[in-house]
């Protein structure tokens, strides 16, 4: 008995790979609200770093 061996590789689906919206900012925005202007440099950050990863899964889901 010979056994072969076959993979098969699924492909992600086309909705997961929407990239995310780009980072914004808003002009003369409320740089004396802190508290916000440090959340927004996070969020920048996180959708930054989900863009990466995001362009790994598509290069790996072209293969």
């Amino acid at each position: 008995m010979v056994v072969k061996t076959e993979i098969v590789k699924e492909q992600v689906p086309p909705a997961y790979l929407i990239p995310p919206p780009p980072n914004w900012s808003k002009p003369g925005g409320p740089a004396t609200a802190g508290d916000f202007v440090e959340r927004g440099d996070v969020n920048g950050a996180a959708r930054n770093v989900c863009a990466m990863r995001l362009a790994k899964v598509a290069d790996w889901n072209k293969q």
